[in-house]
């Protein structure tokens, strides 16, 4: 019996000879049996031997397991109609319908003949499939060469085992193949639907479990200020948790430019990237260079710390290398240092801002905040009649290479008390007072110190109100309304002392009304949980008096949502004198699900005065899925812009996918912005051939791509 034993674990350890990574990390350390009644033995693990007959000689060594064998253990399984196996020499012989299973990943053969000791052999006639990946080889021959190494005569290989054909795959005469590493082929065929396409007389491909090192997708695009340029890009897998991709880009009219991307994750809230290159361009003759980042990092104890970087040679990098986020969204690019730490009610912070002008103006007169400290505590109880007390303080330092420096401070304090006036309806009335302190630490100029004592109250009133419509198969619509209205006032005080550095801070004298309304319509049941229906939100303030402007071209830091919306646009289009009116705009927002997959939304700011639209948006879009959906907007900001903008994205076959995002500029007449791709898939949809155009006037840039994808393998495109 204690022979058997040896010999049945013998036959258990024929799975570990698999082509999954997984199955040598999950055999049984020992190996123990029990007797049972039938053909069948079980082995500690829990592992399992059944077949039909099981027989042992003891004077050749030679065990036979026949008649639907089949050894299980955890996940995996092997099924063959005979396994002989030979415990002198360690020789096994599997034949009749080989079948090995781990998770997933599958083999099958009809004969394999190996060695235990050596877990060398050869397989006959038959297929691996690994399920991570989908891919299929197949071989009259694989010898196996060492643990997760393949030589294979007369083979093929795909991500696409369909039936009967797969819809294309690559017949190799000869390969070396290494699980997790590359199938090396000789004499490669490619064929689609069993048609040959195209014969390579040496190809490598991924047969990657994990992520590795490799050649990405190059790119090949056009503009003005680079001409013509060709993208490669390297990824390097550098450990578990961290990667780096080097992209080596060549400009027609500016040279050789690399640039280097590392990421890290060190925990699930921690993690970073950082950007380099640097360059001769051939077109200025001179050295640049560009280095931009970011990082988050939070631990358990509440400390937080957050970066972002950018800081280039020259004010033109930005525009002479097209980077498009930089020029759409200002003048200036800022980098931020921030680390702070919070604890219940409680935090503090230290952070730092550098700000580099891209006006091509000298940077020496720019305002940096270096540093600046803050400190919050939220509302908590006071302990005094249900009074709940809150405030900030903070500390900066404003520093110019050339000019003055200043350093200021400043602290907001605020208590309120919540009285129920009747159920889902409060009154919160509330006092507050405003410090704000500068003096200066530089006196080049003679800069005075200067602040203001600000007090302030006021007081809202909210209300909640819920209603809920029984319907038929346990569904319900529930209507829900939350209103506020609220009033501030904030006293006249003389601020003509505030340094230049903090006229964004002035406030001015209000008594300032503010009204919001807010209606849902949900639908709620059982399986599908919350769905809302309908959306419609208003709000307005007015001013009780005259209203006078701040003297700034910064936003009243006090004003409501509503009316700081309507004088960024004011500012931007340069109206000043709108500022000066009693009544805000009315701002609406809207959405509309009539039915399902259907939905209509929007916004607008509307000028009561005049009868005109401040800013207006209205979208319409309708979404089967991912690949089934359709999107136009609708969007204009008095004085501004005026673009209709539009996603479109369809299969009007099977074969056949077409998408396009476009924005169209009404005020300047042309395209302003355009992609369009038009993509062939097959029937399986393990491959795909796709055209996709592009083309960009804010910076000028259009591009073309031919490309070509198969699943598992990847995609190429120029």
């Amino acid at each position: 019996m204690k022979r058997l034993r040896a010999v049945t674990a013998a036959m258990v350890l024929l799975a570990a000879w698999a082509v999954s990574a997984r199955a040598a990390n999950l055999l049984p350390g020992s190996l123990q049996s029990k007797a049972r009644s039938g053909p069948g033995i079980v082995l500690g693990g829990p592992v399992v031997l059944n077949a039909d007959s099981l027989a042992f000689e003891e004077t050749t060594g030679v065990a036979v397991a026949e008649g639907n064998v089949e050894i299980g253990f955890g996940n995996r399984s092997i099924r063959a109609d005979r396994i002989r196996y030979d415990s002198k020499t360690g020789e096994a012989e599997l034949t009749g319908r080989v079948h090995y299973k781990d998770m997933g990943d599958e083999f099958s053969f009809d004969r394999i003949v190996l060695n235990i000791e050596t877990e060398l052999g050869v397989m006959y006639n038959g297929t691996i499939r690994i399920s991570s990946n989908n891919y299929q080889i197949s071989s009259e021959k694989f010898e196996k060469t060492a643990a997760r190494s393949f030589r294979i005569q007369k083979g093929s290989l795909t991500t696409c085992p369909c039936d009967p054909e797969p819809d294309w795959k690559f017949d190799v005469r000869r390969s070396e193949v290494t699980i997790d590493g590359y199938a090396v082929g000789k004499d490669v065929t490619f064929k689609v639907r069993g048609m040959p396409v195209l014969w390579l007389p040496w190809a490598a491909f991924p047969v990657k479990l994990t992520r590795q090192s490799g050649f990405l997708m190059p790119s090949f695009s056009r503009n003005a200020t680079k001409g013509y340029s060709f993208q490669l890009p390297f990824y390097w897998a550098i450990s578990r948790w961290s990667d780096a991709t080097v992209t080596l880009e060549h400009m027609s009219l500016r040279g050789l430019r690399p640039e280097v991307e590392y990421r890290y994750v060190l925990s699930p809230s921690s993690e970073g990237e950082v950007h380099a290159t640097a360059y001769h361009d051939r077109k200025t003759e001179d050295d640049r260079f560009r280095f931009y980042g970011s990082n988050k990092n939070r631990n358990a104890e509440g400390w937080t710390s957050n970066a972002r970087w950018d800081l280039a040679s020259d004010d033109s990098f930005y525009t002479d290398l097209v980077e498009t986020d930089i020029l759409r969204t200002g003048r200036h690019v800022p980098s931020r240092g921030f680390v702070g730490k919070g604890s219940g009610e409680n935090y503090g912070a230290l952070s730092a801002t550098w700000v580099q002008d891209v006006q091509n103006t000298p940077d020496g007169g720019t305002v940096q905040r270096l540093p600046e400290a803050t400190a919050t505590f939220l509302p908590r109880f006071a302990g005094i009649g249900g009074i709940e007390a809150g405030g900030e303080l903070g500390v900066t330092h404003f520093y110019r290479r050339a000019g003055d420096r200043e350093l200021r401070g400043r602290s907001y304090a605020e208590l309120s008390r919540t009285f129920p006036l009747h159920p889902g309806v409060t009154f919160t009335p509330f006092l507050f007072l405003d410090l704000l302190g500068s003096v200066p630490a530089s006196d080049g100029n003679g800069t005075r110190s200067g602040g203001r004592v600000l007090p302030g109250g006021g007081g809202h009133v909210e209300a909640d109100f819920r209603r809920t419509f029984e319907r038929e198969g346990g569904a319900r619509l529930v209507h829900l309304v939350q209103s506020d209205v609220s009033f501030r006032y904030v006293p006249s005080v003389e601020q003509t002392e505030i340094p230049l550095t903090d006229q964004w801070s002035r406030i001015v004298e209000q008594r300032q009304l503010a009204f919001s309304v807010t209606q849902r319509l949900l639908r709620m049941d059982n399986v599908t949980g919350p769905y809302e229906l309908a959306l419609l939100a208003l709000e307005w303030a007015v001013e009780m008096g005259d209203r006078k402007p701040t003297g700034s071209p910064y936003l009243d830091p006090l004003s409501p949502f509503v009316r700081s919306l309507r004088d960024q646009i004011d500012v931007a289009a340069g109206r000043v004198g709108r500022q000066r009116e009693a009544a805000s705009d009315l701002y609406a927002r809207f959405l509309v699900r009539p039915y399902v997959p259907w939905s209509l939304s929007g916004e607008t700011l509307f000028d009561t005065r005049d009868g005109r639209f401040t800013l207006a948006a209205l979208g319409a879009e309708w979404k089967r899925s991912k690949e089934r959906r359709a999107f136009l907007e609708y969007r204009i900001s008095r004085d501004l812009s005026e673009d209709l903008h539009g996603q479109f994205e369809v299969r009007p076959v099977r074969v056949l996918g077409l998408k396009t995002d476009v924005n169209y500029s009404l005020q300047e007449g042309r395209l302003t912005e355009g992609t369009a791709t038009l993509t062939v898939h097959p029937r399986s949809e393990c491959w795909s051939v796709g055209l996709e155009t592009s083309r960009k006037t804010r910076p000028d840039e259009s591009s073309y791509k031919l490309l070509f994808s198969l699943k598992g393998i990847g995609t190429l495109g120029n």
